[in-house]
């Protein structure tokens, strides 16, 4: 209860704060609805009972047409009341929800630690408050507050009614409602809760279906005319989906079954014995057939949606735990440091980490320094923990143990402002952002956005602007084919505009995980080249498991079993026939041109 009344308190001081005489018409308008039900069995008695009295001629009849406009009056309100709350206060209230909490939430995803992304329990309260939060919103208001408002005050009238009748009436009611009641609730909670469980799965099947319309597959799925066998696969998954959820539903169906008529037979019971009230003249036909209406069909209803929240809403209520532990993930500390070191000296002291749930250490005591200025390539087998070196000097990630200096200030502790301020990063998979030319490379630094000058000199630097300036838009030319008077570039085209992102702003470490892994290694040899001349006196470090890169570099350091086995220059490790002159030899034969001649100077 006191998840639904906080998740609540939520609610209203959002869509308050945006439309208060919105929010104070609807619950003006859900009591008036609540009110209409036991007037209007008031109403249904005296239709019967003057009827009769009209029909005899011991009442004037304009007296009965005033009963009788009374009773069009209340059968329409509920259908304009209704009309009011769900086509202009909920959809209004939708849209105020979609971007008020998602906006939040958004806010939110800034602020948690990236480590986040790679925890699977994390991952499960994200997704599952951003992927439900919208539509168990749009539920809880305005549907389940009018209908269970309306439904208070409808039944309090109802019970009054009755109780006039007989008091103890209302015992053969709620106590088999209350019953129902609870055997629902537990039924359902642990229902909900058990194929919670089973979220994996569930999302096994989405991933694949998000594959299929996506259009960053569709083109390998046409060529390889493999559609048919992911459809298929994609079924099978949601089949495994549904057997599990119809495992639970059929394991719960007696406990629904039983529940459900509990309320239907005391219905019966009810009606019977208001028939034999009415034969012995303790009643009129008019209260006979209206509280007998009441009872066996509109009382149900009624007890139902006072009910609702217990009976049938657990998955929207339990989004608000999934709200509240998505609040509750660790954020960035708010204290930071703010000077900007005075040099760019890059430093690993006996640094271990290991992935969240992993089983075992990526880096064991790593230790390392990179002076100012100089270029170091760091290489090694896929899987030795070369990224996972760029994701902690970043502070993406916090070491278990040890400490990572750049400039003797601890990376911990530098404000993620003052990070992006200090690295330029090019990714192995760099995103490329459905924005403008201009948006492309300026959110590298994204205080000078707005800076047209710092764009194009970015832009130079990566020599983008060799196919920038061809575009008839130029700068302002939209990147992508996700929108209209959208173009799509070449892979070598996005990859310049990643370099010039991320020379956005003159950064003092430039950072280089494998951008050119789909390159052929000629071609990598020659971007490495390029770059080393581009981040020319500036501390750089290149990330790959291919060598092309370590002959441009100053320094080289050969990463395995998470710590550095090997450091020196390319000539000094070659001369040590250790493990960098092995994978180089093993890889020589990519740079060679012809029998003659070689990127490296070696035939």
């Amino acid at each position: 209860m006191s998840k639904i009344v906080k998740g609540y308190k939520d609610l209203f001081k959002i869509i308050f704060s945006e439309a208060p005489i919105m929010v104070i018409l609807t619950l003006l308008l859900t009591v008036v609805k609540g009110l209409l039900i036991p007037v209007g069995v008031g109403i249904n008695i005296r239709i019967f009972d003057d009827g009769l009295l009209a029909a005899q001629s011991e009442i004037p009849f304009s007296e009965y047409v005033v009963v009788l406009i009374l009773f069009l009056v209340i059968a329409l309100l509920p259908f304009i009341i209704d009309g009011i709350i769900f086509n202009y206060v909920g959809p209004r209230s939708f849209l105020i929800l979609r971007t008020t909490h998602k906006a939040r939430m958004l806010k939110k995803l800034e602020k948690i630690k990236y480590e986040h992304f790679e925890d699977q329990s994390s991952i499960e309260i994200i997704d599952k408050t951003y992927s439900r939060a919208e539509g168990s919103a749009r539920n809880l208001w305005p549907r389940y507050v009018t209908n269970w408002l309306s439904s208070v005050i409808a039944i309090t009238g109802v019970l009054i009614l009755i109780v006039n009748i007989r008091w103890w009436l209302i015992l053969s009611i709620l106590i088999p409602f209350i019953i129902e009641t609870h055997i629902a609730f537990k039924t359902n909670y642990n229902m909900y809760r058990e194929m919670e469980i089973y979220w994996k799965e569930e999302r096994k099947y989405g991933i694949l279906g998000s594959y299929l319309r996506s259009r960053n597959y569709f083109g390998e799925i046409k060529l390889f005319k493999n559609a048919s066998y992911l459809i298929n696969k994609h079924k099978s998954r949601l089949k495994e989906r549904n057997k599990i959820y119809e495992h639970y539903f059929y394991k719960n169906l007696k406990f629904v079954l039983f529940g459900n008529s509990l309320t239907k037979i005391s219905s019966l019971a009810n009606t019977l014995i208001l028939l034999i009230l009415y034969i012995n003249g303790q009643m009129s036909i008019g209260t006979f057939i209206s509280i007998s209406i009441l009872l066996f069909r509109d009382i149900n209803i009624i007890l139902y949606r006072v009910a609702f929240l217990f009976k049938e809403a657990i998955y929207d209520i339990q989004f608000f735990e999934y709200y509240e532990k998505f609040f509750d993930l660790p954020e960035e500390s708010d204290f930071y440091e703010d000077e900007i070191p005075k040099n760019f000296t890059v430093e690993f002291n006996e640094v271990w980490f290991r992935y969240p749930g992993a089983q075992k250490d990526v880096l064991k005591g790593i230790s390392f320094k990179i002076k100012d200025g100089e270029k170091v390539s760091i290489v090694g087998e896929n899987g030795e923990g070369k990224s996972t070196i760029i994701k902690l000097l970043l502070g993406l990630f916090t070491p278990d143990s040890g400490e990572i200096l750049v400039g003797g200030k601890q990376v911990r502790r530098l404000a993620p402002k003052l990070r992006a301020k200090i690295f330029g990063c090019v990714f192995q998979d760099y995103i490329r952002y459905s924005i403008s030319v201009k948006e492309n490379i300026g959110i590298g630094d994204i205080d000078e956005l707005e800076d047209n000058e710092s764009i194009i000199k970015a832009a130079k630097k990566g020599k983008a602007d060799t196919f920038i300036d061809k575009f008839a838009n130029g700068y302002d030319t939209l990147l992508g084919r996700d929108f209209v008077n959208g173009i799509e570039i070449s892979g070598g085209q996005w990859q310049r505009i990643a370099l010039s992102r991320a020379l956005m702003g003159d950064k003092p470490i430039v950072l280089l995980d494998e951008p050119t892994s789909q390159f052929d290694p000629i071609s990598e040899v020659n971007l490495y080249n390029e770059f080393a001349s581009i981040v020319k006196n500036k501390t750089s470090i290149f990330i790959t498991h291919r060598l092309g890169s370590t002959i441009v570099t100053d320094r080289i350091l050969v990463v395995k079993d998470g710590i550095i086995q090997e450091s020196g220059t390319h000539e000094i490790l070659m001369v040590n026939n250790g493990i960098y002159s092995k994978m180089f030899n093993m890889q020589l034969k990519w740079y060679v041109k012809d029998e003659s001649n070689n990127e490296f100077g070696e035939s």
